[in-house]
């Protein structure tokens, strides 16, 4: 297992939907979870749950100290010195009930002297908080959907992710974000595995079933996991971490149910973005509910069937080709199956297509317009020869069907050209889809999955997706096919709900 983790495919795939989200994007004016502004300061307060909140102070100029007063329903003055973290000082109130009212305020230090901020009130469950409450965090909520299988103390969650672009951290129970450290390998409470010693990263709902989300995490990866915490390697330098590798047989990971949700956000700058993921394996039911109240922004994914049902109708409905990637743990994706890859038995079994195809577009001219961009060229030397727009030439390699269902080799490796990227972003999706001689229909979405072969396991997941969204391959989000869900602007949610379901 490398101990460096490395975004795969989609991850680019995902990044070219933030770029081409950028592109078009109106940005709203903050709503109720707007934060309240000064010269000199940034602060609101965010709900936890039923009986916490937090308080946040964000100084335009980074101070030594911030300290927070504040009275709950008028009475009992309480005085602390903030926490910081990342720029933002935070303080938690607990034993709050519904309608409690929080009078605070701050002392805080720039450049020296110490300055009073003026006073707030904040209404527990009834928004509040200098204008609207909110600092930039936002609360994720996890519900236990297993229906008495899994109990919330053997529900885990191991969230990851980076604060500081190239410096990764993980997610503490009291969201803050902590340095990812080798060291935590060996310290009390380490976890241990196979004679080997992980750090534990990892959280119950016991612990926490709410948790706040820090105001920047980029590359985030939310892993759950039913029965064990996840057994995560740390580099030795401290700048990397070892995903489950399924491709190697002793993974600590092998014998645990485990699935994840991937996001990025950083407060007025990145919008939020996440999704539930097939590309590598189904684990179990999830579903996501991403909302933000101010512009009434309510979007779900994920999949409702019980985990027995979506195996069974997984096995009932693939291919023979298929059958054989679910076992007790997980459906593994072909991108991750031995079986698809060269020596495989299934090495070559999208041949036939990608040999049609190139033959096809040898003997006529290939050419594609989406988005008002045109592609054309034809397939010479055995090499796909085009242009963009009348610009090029560009080239692509014939693929192969490890590179189709991983969405890499010929169609996205180093030393390609972003044009070249993109048209084989774009023939990774029609062939996973089995549309690729025919690019009239590579954007409609009534054509895909009827002619085979094609990958009858992103087909299935799409299936069986709310609103048939899923993300099987790695470029499922050609045409808005998969499960990313994009904020319209770059403040917080108001509430992510990640359902588990069994």
């Amino acid at each position: 297992m490398s101990v460096v983790h490395e975004m795969h495919s989609k991850a680019a795939s995902w990044l070219r939907s933030f770029a081409l989200f950028w592109s078009f994007a109106i940005f709203a004016v903050a709503g109720p979870m707007a934060h309240a502004q000064s010269a000199d300061y940034t602060q609101g307060v965010d709900p936890l749950g039923a009986t916490e909140a937090r308080i946040g102070f964000r100084p335009t100029t980074p101070s030594a100290l911030v300290d927070v007063h504040y009275l709950k329903d008028g009475a009992n003055q309480q005085n602390f010195r903030m926490a910081n973290n990342g720029g933002t000082w935070q303080q938690t109130v607990a034993s709050l009930t519904a309608g409690s009212v929080i009078t605070y305020w701050f002392t805080y230090e720039k450049g020296g002297p110490l300055y009073d901020t003026s006073h707030f009130t904040y209404t527990h469950g009834g928004g509040g908080g200098g204008g609207g409450g909110g600092n930039g965090t936002f609360p994720v909520a996890f519900q236990n959907n297993t229906r008495g299988r899994w109990t919330n103390g053997q529900i885990f969650v191991t969230v990851l992710g980076m604060a500081t672009p190239g410096e990764w951290s993980y997610l503490k129970p009291n969201g803050t974000l902590t340095h990812i450290n080798h060291l935590e390998e060996s310290a009390p409470g380490h976890l241990t595995k196979n004679g080997r010693n992980y750090a534990n990263m990892s959280f119950s709902l016991l612990q926490a079933s709410t948790v706040t989300i820090p105001t920047r995490v980029e590359g985030g990866r939310m892993y759950i996991s039913l029965g064990s915490p996840m057994f995560i390697p740390i580099s030795p330098d401290d700048r990397g971490w070892g995903g489950p590798d399924l491709h190697n047989s002793g993974d600590p990971n092998a014998d645990v149910y485990f699935d994840w949700y991937e996001f990025t956000y950083a407060f007025g700058a990145i919008p939020f973005g996440g999704n539930t993921t097939q590309v590598d394996i189904f684990g179990f039911p999830m579903t996501a509910r991403l909302q933000q109240s101010a512009i009434g922004y309510d979007q779900s994914v994920g999949i409702t069937l019980t985990r027995d049902q979506t195996l069974a109708q997984y096995n009932s409905t693939v291919g023979p080709a298929f059958r054989p990637l679910a076992n007790n743990f997980r459906i593994i994706a072909p991108r991750s199956s031995a079986s698809f890859a060269p020596g495989g038995s299934q090495a070559n079994y999208l041949q036939p297509i990608i040999d049609q195809a190139w033959t096809f577009y040898t003997n006529n001219p290939f050419q594609l317009t989406r988005l008002n961009q045109t592609f054309s060229g034809r397939v010479v030397n055995g090499r796909l020869q085009f242009t963009k727009d009348g610009v090029g030439p560009f080239f692509l390699n014939k693929p192969t069907t490890k590179d189709v269902v991983e969405c890499s080799g010929a169609l996205a490796s180093a030393g390609m050209s972003t044009v070249e990227l993109e048209l084989g972003a774009e023939f990774c999706a029609a062939f996973n889809r089995g549309v690729a001689l025919n690019t009239s229909q590579w954007y409609n979405r009534s054509a895909y999955y009827a002619a085979n072969p094609k990958n009858d396991y992103a087909q299935f997941f799409h299936a069986v997706g709310i609103d048939q969204r899923a993300y099987g391959f790695a470029y499922d989000d050609i045409n808005d096919q998969s499960t990313v869900k994009i904020l319209p602007n770059s403040n917080p949610p108001s509430l992510l709900t990640i359902g588990i379901g069994w």
